[in-house]
């Protein structure tokens, strides 16, 4: 019944089991009474009918300003690995963004970098280079190998930087291990303190929502650029 399939549920947030084993166990009920409908066993799916308890909505974390300043201040250091946490937090590029790059993605004429991925939106978008990240765009194009960003010439995924670079230098730095997301956040959040335009902030940020809310006309590369520039 609908009453037992609560109890197994009501359970299971007691025990304090993540939110997606939740939809998994429900899914799985559905299932099975879609089966035991075919089979003539029951004739109502309960599985349907079972409600989760509602998501609790968390704000969205971002480094601080002492956190920004320890992190860049460890990559012009020396530290590479802290320079492309940097990197993230000032361009608001994915990870996969971010390695995707190659060297020809990078203007050394007025110093932007053309990539993105995900959404249309976000394809081919021009992103001016932060004075506080350009010493670590140099180094890195000063750098065997065709992508922008590697190790010792060769790409490197996703997981990889995720697990063993990205997170082992936020350790190394004593900064909060948040994660690779919040860079974004932190991006977007710093370009809104700023008071840049939304409709800068959408474009630099490749989001998909900037087609309807701001027409089909682009900001150009100084308005761009005096956006990425605001943020101290």
């Amino acid at each position: 019944k609908k009453s037992h399939l609560k109890e197994i549920i009501d359970g299971m947030v007691a025990e304090g089991l993540s939110r997606s084993t939740l939809e998994k166990t429900k899914t799985l009920a559905v299932i099975l009474f879609d089966w035991a409908i075919g089979d003539e066993i029951v004739s109502i799916n309960h599985g349907s009918a079972v409600e989760l308890p509602a998501v609790e909505k968390k704000e969205k974390e971002t480094f601080s300003e002492p956190e920004i300043l320890k992190i860049v201040k460890h990559g012009e250091a020396g530290d590479i690995w802290a320079g492309t946490v940097a990197i993230l937090i000032y361009t608001g590029m994915r990870i996969s963004e971010m390695l995707e790059l190659t060297k020809f993605s990078v203007n050394r004429e007025n110093w932007t970098i053309r990539g993105g991925l995900k959404t249309e939106a976000g394809r081919n978008r021009i992103i001016p280079i932060h004075p506080k990240i350009k010493p670590f765009i140099q180094y890195w194009l000063s750098q065997p190998g065709d992508h922008l960003i590697s190790r010792d010439g060769k790409p490197i995924s996703a997981n990889y930087y995720r697990k063993y670079l990205y997170y082992p230098t936020l350790e190394r730095l004593e900064v909060r291990r948040l994660n690779p997301h919040c860079t974004r956040h932190t991006f977007l959040t710093m370009l809104d303190k700023a008071k840049v335009t939304k409709k800068v902030q959408q474009e630099l940020a490749g989001h998909a929502s900037y087609q309807t809310t701001a027409g089909y006309t682009h900001p150009d590369i100084d308005t761009l650029r005096e956006g990425i520039e605001a943020i101290p």
